[in-house]
């Protein structure tokens, strides 16, 4: 072979070479477009997430210690972001988070890019706190007269508290203290969240007001970029519930004070 058909052998394995690259790799992209990844779902391995919720307090720290678990098992670590809750909510919508550590069901019909992961982590009570004991709680619309708080982000109350007289704050403990003061008649919170907040010194007039005033469910929310976690996060949660290891996590932070075990 004389060196003209050495060039030209040369050259037809070039070309030949560089397109089934190039088919390889349009084939490649098409496959992480239609999942919606960054890559193919093959070469999808998460070693760490930002999980994004309201600010630290007895409720998210539970869910929190729940999560890390479930992550944990599918050999994830997770870091958690406490953020005031609306802002928590689009930080994760947007992207800045892999997901929302937790919320009602429906948000993914207002942030279009959460998905809601099927298995719920709790179910809460809703209760109102006050000062007052002769006030008839009857549900939702029984709270018209008032003055009412709750935390910033809480949607649950935001939805069902339209066109009433209503105060947010980033904290409970910021609620609570509106309340003793005056400047609100009611809290709105769950059960565990505003049990756990109460300072018996600071808050000791505050009374909780039964019966429940509402009952919900909560759950995780992956952005859909980790869509690819989904099946396998929905087993893990599963397993946990049907194993009672998420009502042993549930029962461990209240008994320690909500002091998390994994940081």
């Amino acid at each position: 072979m004389n060196l003209g058909q050495k060039l030209s052998t040369g050259i037809v394995f070039f070309l030949t070479a560089s397109l089934l690259y190039a088919n390889n790799a349009v084939t490649a992209s098409a496959a992480a477009k239609a999942l919606n990844l960054k890559c193919p779902i093959v070469c999808y391995q998460k070693e760490k997430v930002i999980i994004s919720t309201f600010k630290e307090y007895p409720l998210s720290l539970t869910v929190s210690e729940i999560m890390k678990g479930a992550y944990r098992k599918l050999g994830i670590e997770v870091d958690i972001r406490y953020l005031p809750g609306k802002r928590s909510l689009h930080y994760s919508n947007i992207g800045h988070a892999d997901g929302e550590l937790f919320r009602i069901a429906g948000m993914s019909n207002i942030f279009h890019n959460l998905i809601r992961v099927p298995v719920a982590l709790m179910e809460l009570e809703t209760i109102v706190y006050a000062r007052r004991s002769d006030i008839v709680i009857d549900g939702w619309d029984s709270l018209k007269p008032y003055k009412i708080g709750f935390l910033r982000g809480f949607k649950k109350a935001e939805k069902n508290t339209q066109g009433m007289h209503v105060y947010f704050a980033e904290k409970m403990s910021s609620l609570f203290d509106l309340l003793v003061n005056g400047r609100v008649d009611l809290v709105i919170e769950s059960r565990i969240g505003g049990k756990n907040s109460l300072d018996p010194e600071a808050h000791a007039v505050i009374i909780p007001l039964e019966p429940p005033i509402d009952k919900f469910e909560i759950f995780h929310y992956l952005h859909r970029e980790n869509k690819s976690l989904l099946p396998r996060l929905t087993k893990v949660l599963q397993q946990m519930e049907a194993s009672g290891e998420t009502e042993k996590i549930i029962d461990g932070m209240i008994d320690r004070n909500f002091q998390p075990l994994m940081k």
